[in-house]
């Protein structure tokens, strides 16, 4: 099974205690850390030591960046570092960066940023006591400038990274899991309107072919009703398509669906957090008692309208039910196969 790779960006001398301790407490969490001092990262012998780092990055789920107070070694012959270099490619390739600037050289940074158009201070005749090079703070402006992955928290000390971090991932977790959910439920319904699509394809073949005929006229009519029931979108949501004569049939939204699916509905009392009924409906058949309620009493108001429709064009129940049972015939046989 893959793990998540995560790749550690910092300066490696002035944090390598937060870089130990990060390597344990991301290898706890059964992920892979990244680091270049570890012999993680594969130099190859044809490429700049520097890129080396880089190309592995696009290899990483994450990456965790922390900035402290040395500005670390250039980039080749830019003015910018290595860890630059490393946060822009990560943003390049949209992995999700984690980033943390110690609390005391984010004082400084708002110090700097203070006197930054102080037209009577030069900026390089302020010493800062926690940061050794003003590039520093412009690679916090650099971060936090992004339009993307452009959080930066403060931290006091290692507590303060691992706490935030397993907030982080626990939230990206619970983020995954949401719209992993989100995409089941619109497949689902992506699903239902194919169906829908196909019958109603299929359904005007049919009408064609009996054009005139009052059956014809009036399936017409009560497909109309349906299609503007919400407890009707339920149902075929839930994977029970009925027809005009499943409604006409059976006398209650319960009995209707188990009749078309063979099982019952899974009705369950469920609040949301403030106490509130909730109204979900799932693809399994479940369904909250308080839509259940709505939808039954929709399905008796609806199931009202089509016998008056029946009444209006002079067509009996039973009559309705034996000429639509033999006239679908084909319908029927092509939504079962479907």
């Amino acid at each position: 099974m893959a793990n998540p790779r995560v790749f550690v960006s910092s300066t490696c001398y002035d944090l390598r205690y937060i870089r130990e301790n990060l390597q344990y407490f991301i290898k706890t969490l059964g992920y892979e850390p990244i680091l270049s001092e570890e012999g993680n990262v594969y130099y190859d012998p044809q490429i700049h030591v520097q890129d080396a780092c880089l190309t592995e990055i696009p290899n990483c789920q994450m990456l965790v960046l922390i900035i402290g107070g040395r500005h670390g070694s250039d980039f080749k012959s830019e003015k910018t570092s290595i860890t630059n270099h490393e946060f822009r490619e990560a943003i390049k390739n949209k992995i999700p960066i984690f980033a943390l600037v110690e609390q005391a050289v984010l004082g400084d940074y708002y110090l700097y940023r203070e006197n930054l158009n102080n037209g009577s201070i030069k900026e390089d005749s302020i010493r800062y006591p926690n940061a050794d090079s003003t590039r520093i703070f412009k690679f916090i402006d650099e971060v936090q400038s992004s339009t993307v992955n452009n959080a930066l928290v403060p931290f006091r000390d290692f507590n303060d990274i691992e706490n935030y971090l397993r907030q982080q991932w626990a939230g990206m977790l619970f983020s995954f899991l949401i719209q992993k959910n989100q995409q089941d439920k619109v497949e689902g319904t992506l699903d239902v309107l194919t169906t829908i699509s196909s019958r109603v394809e299929m359904l005007s073949s049919q009408i064609l072919k009996s054009v005139g005929t009052p059956i014809a006229k009036i399936t017409a009519t009560l497909y109309d009703l349906m299609l503007e029931d919400e407890g009707i979108r339920d149902l075929a949501f839930m994977g029970a398509r009925p027809r005009p004569e499943h409604i006409l049939k059976y006398g209650s939204y319960r009995i209707c669906f188990k009749a078309i699916k063979g099982k019952a509905l899974r009705i369950e009392d469920d609040e949301d957090e403030d106490g509130n009924p909730s109204y979900s409906v799932g693809g399994d058949g479940s369904i909250s008692k308080a839509r259940f309620n709505r939808n039954s009493n929709q399905y008796e108001e609806l199931r009202k309208k089509m016998i008056d429709v029946l009444e209006e064009g002079e067509v009996q129940l039973e009559q309705y039910l034996l000429e639509a049972s033999q006239g679908l015939d084909a319908l029927i046989e092509l939504e079962d196969e479907a």
